[in-house]
């Protein structure tokens, strides 16, 4: 199996663009393909997850409200025998104290204090009884008066709260899915490349497949073709064979985007990756193995369409469907030992 070195580019990008946008629940191309497959199927599943918890909802809610009717019930009753018991208490003390006035001022004077306080309470208490009552059951009325109102909201509008239930996952799931359609370059990109990878895989192991290569070059290369200077590039796949390396460029266009003249053609982007790679190998890696003098470096440009190709062909680089891409890589003969491709690959 081919040696694989690094992540591809478009998949970098993408992971960065879904962690900008707080979307964390993908670790693949695959899964989210499978995500825009089952996006339908997927937000029923929300509707009906949420269906089921709010029935059983329900059903618990009409059994705990029976018994919370019960529970007020006794509170009501409980607090009726408290304050009935109390007023009484109240009466008894405020007879004593009118049958056992004394004939002392001071005794009289205390006395009629101790029954004014007495018959005082003894009326808050008679006249705030049904206030205290209510007091003492503010809680659970709370409680029921809530289970009612879902329980009547259930039977009545049953699929309103199921999506009012569901409306946070729901837009949660239809957030992700408009990021990703905004993202479909990218994601074209990235599940063309893995193809690349996946075929390349398949070579054995004497080749070696850099993903996303990047040269930054402190003194920039005049590219006198074009008149520019180039200071760096980036490459989807360098794959290095004993054959010699290959620039590959993946592309995932549709038939229509292939005849497009809107789109710009990859060959120029290409030949001038080439050119410089070209320049930095001949400054910085020297093959010393033939008699006859230095050895060059072949350097082929490849262009790896998944679905569809032009049918022209054209100058400095080769277009291959994927399922051409191996039996092309393949036609080579190898040329160079294996030192001297573990000389180029570190």
């Amino acid at each position: 199996m081919a040696r694989i070195i690094g992540t591809i580019e478009s998949l970098k990008s993408l992971k960065s663009e879904l962690k900008n946008k707080r979307i964390t629940r993908f670790n693949s191309v695959r899964e989210i393909n499978q995500f825009l497959t089952n996006y339908n199927s997927e937000k029923l599943t929300i509707l009906n997850d949420t269906s089921d918890k709010l029935e059983i909802e329900y059903s618990e809610t009409c059994i705990n409200l029976k018994q919370k009717i019960k529970n007020k019930a006794q509170i009501i009753n409980l607090e009726t025998e408290r304050i009935d018991k109390r007023i009484s208490e109240l009466k008894t003390k405020i007879d004593l104290f009118q049958s056992n006035e004394g004939d002392n001022l001071i005794k009289k004077l205390l006395s009629s204090l101790r029954h004014y306080y007495l018959k005082n309470q003894s009326n808050h208490f008679a006249k705030n009884k049904s206030k205290l009552i209510s007091l003492s059951i503010k809680e659970i009325s709370k409680n029921i008066e809530h289970d009612e109102l879902f329980i009547k909201e259930y039977e009545t509008e049953k699929q309103d709260l199921i999506e009012k239930r569901a409306k946070y996952k729901i837009e949660k799931l239809e957030y992700t899915r408009s990021i990703l359609e905004n993202s479909k370059n990218l994601i074209s990109g990235a599940i063309g490349e893995n193809l690349v990878v996946k075929e390349i895989k398949k070579l054995s192991d004497d080749y070696v497949l850099i993903n996303d290569f990047k040269l930054n070059f402190s003194q920039p290369i005049f590219y006198k073709k074009h008149n520019e200077r180039i200071k760096s590039i980036q490459i989807d796949h360098l794959l290095i064979s004993k054959a010699g390396i290959f620039i590959i460029k993946t592309k995932n266009w549709s038939k229509s985007s292939v005849n497009s003249l809107n789109l710009r053609s990859p060959i120029r982007q290409i030949e001038r990756a080439n050119f410089a790679l070209y320049v930095y190998i001949s400054e910085n890696i020297t093959l010393k193995a033939h008699h006859w003098g230095e050895q060059k470096i072949p350097i082929r440009n490849l262009i790896v369409m998944i679905n569809n190709k032009p049918k022209v062909k054209f100058k400095y680089v080769n277009v291959k469907l994927l399922n051409e891409l191996n039996d092309y890589i393949r036609y080579f003969d190898p040329i160079l030992t294996d030192n001297q491709l573990n000389k180029i690959i570190i």
